[in-house]
This record gives C-alpha cells, sequence and structure tokens, in this order.
C-alpha cells in the first residue's frame, strides 16, 4: 500500500508545473502524494491576473473534496497569490473554510512562509518573486501586516504576466534573482511562487550569503512535513534540515558560517 506513513492532499494551480516534482524531490519513503489541481486562466492584462487568481478560492472547495477523498493526512494548498491576493486573513480565511468540509489540517504556502519566518526569525527580509509589479505590491502588504515586525525591505519581480511561463523558468534563475535584491539591509532572502524552481539552489544561495533562504515551495513542504510529524531533510537549505530543533537565527548564522570553513 502506497501512503502507509502518510498520505499529502495536493492542491496546486491547473497550469503549476513545477509544486508537485520538487514535493516528489523530498518525499520519504512511505509518504504518497496526490494532487487536484484549480483552473487558472493564462491572462493577457495585470488586471485580468489578479481576478483569475482570487477566483481560485471559489473552485478550492470541489478540488479539496476531490483530494480529501483519498483520506491524506493534510491538505495543501500550494500557491503564494492564491493564498494572500485578498489581503491579511485571508490564508487564514480558506483555511477555516477548507478544514470544516475536509476535517484535517489544511495549510497555504502563505501561511508556511510566515511559519517559516518565524521560525528562521526574520525580520528584514529581501524578496524575488517572478510576478507583475501588482502582484508583488499586494504580497508585501500581505506578509507586513500579517507579521508584527516584518519589513520586507527589498523587492524585486521578473514581470512575468501568465503561470505556465513561470515552470519554465531555470532554477539558476532563481539563484541569479535572489543574489541581485540581496544586500546588507536583509536578513534573509524570500523567492516567492510555488511555479518557480527552487529547491535545488537553495542550499548553495545560503552558503554564498550566509543567510537563510526560504522559497514557497521549500515552506510549504517543511509545514506539510511538519504536521505529518515527518524527519528533516538534508540538502535543501536550514528550513527543511533544521525542522525538529530550536535553533535560534543566531544558532543558525553559526551553521552558515561553519559550513563557508569546512
Amino acid at each position: 500500500m502506497y501512503g502507509w506513513r502518510g498520505r499529502i492532499g495536493l492542491i496546486v494551480p491547473s497550469t503549476n508545473t513545477t509544486c508537485e516534482m520538487e514535493f516528489h524531490k523530498v518525499i520519504p519513503e512511505g509518504v504518497s502524494l496526490h494532487t487536484a489541481r484549480c483552473f487558472l486562466r493564462e491572462d493577457s492584462a495585470p488586471s485580468d491576473r489578479i481576478e483569475s487568481i482570487a477566483k481560485m478560492g471559489g473552485e478550492l472547495l470541489e478540488a479539496a473534496k476531490c483530494v480529501a477523498s483519498v483520506e491524506p493526512g493534510i491538505v495543501v494548498w500550494a500557491c503564494t497569490s492564491g493564498s494572500f491576493i485578498k489581503g491579511k486573513g485571508y490564508d487564514t480565511e480558506l483555511i477555516g473554510v477548507l478544514e470544516k468540509v475536509v476535517k484535517v489540517s489544511v495549510i497555504t504556502t502563505s501561511t508556511a512562509v510566515l511559519e517559516a519566518f518565524k521560525r528562521l526569525e526574520v525580520r528584514n527580509v529581501a524578496m524575488v518573486t517572478p510576478y507583475i509589479d501588482e502582484i508583488n505590491l499586494k504580497e508585501k502588504r500581505f506578509f507586513e501586516d500579517s507579521m508584527p515586525g516584518l519589513r520586507i525591505v527589498k523587492m524585486s519581480g521578473l514581470g512575468i504576466l501568465p503561470n505556465l511561463p513561470k515552470g519554465r523558468l531555470f532554477p539558476e534563475s532563481a539563484y541569479l534573482s535572489a543574489k541581485e535584491v540581496n544586500d546588507n539591509s536583509s536578513d534573509s532572502i524570500f523567492i516567492s511562487c510555488t511555479n518557480w524552481r527552487t529547491l535545488e539552489i537553495i542550499e548553495l544561495l545560503e552558503k554564498d550569503l550566509k543567510k537563510p533562504v526560504i522559497s514557497s515551495v521549500q515552506a510549504t513542504i517543511w509545514l506539510a512535513f511538519k504536521k505529518l510529524g515527518l524527519p528533516s531533510v538534508e540538502g535543501y537549505g536550514q528550513l527543511l534540515r533544521k525542522m525538529d530543533g530550536r535553533e535560534t537565527q543566531e544558532d543558525l548564522r553559526g551553521s552558515f558560517e561553519r559550513e563557508s570553513k569546512s
């Protein structure tokens, strides 16, 4: 039987070609992944894009019902913009609605990123995204409003409007974008979008920049694994590696320094 150790019910936008593959890179033996999709239109105007993202919220319930039929231990809405687009509290609103129906724990990517920020005790975040400016501003506002004391000190987006091309980006683009936005004003880097391939460059970025690096997919995996009681994962950054520990950011910085000397 597949999933004897745990089942993850994953919901992604219909045009997301990355998130499932990233999960499969790190999913441990005995854990199975089961996916449903919410239709996301490919738009050509910024106002249409924001509307299309918001509309996915109306389709989530049916997708959640479908994926819940396999009796997962957790249901995951793996879309960053799809869980912050309506502002502070939208992620928890979605969680509340879905949990009433699926009867298991539900998480969203935006919730996972907030929890990752708290876990690593970061306050001044440099954020890179593949999004257009209109969505970047909504994301900045969401995170700053949702976590008192958090600041998005620098922000840069690739300006890609439709979703499908984001899944064609090479991981090197995430590495280069993160390095470009990095400076002394930030204590961490956040790479947004579950359709941007990032897992394999997080470890290298942390060694090169000597600060925590969080990505949407990584944070989503981390919180899902944590909720299921799964062990830490090596090779994809401090967040996944220190899943079970209680290290502060000061402790993590010390580990960056030790690793850079080795």
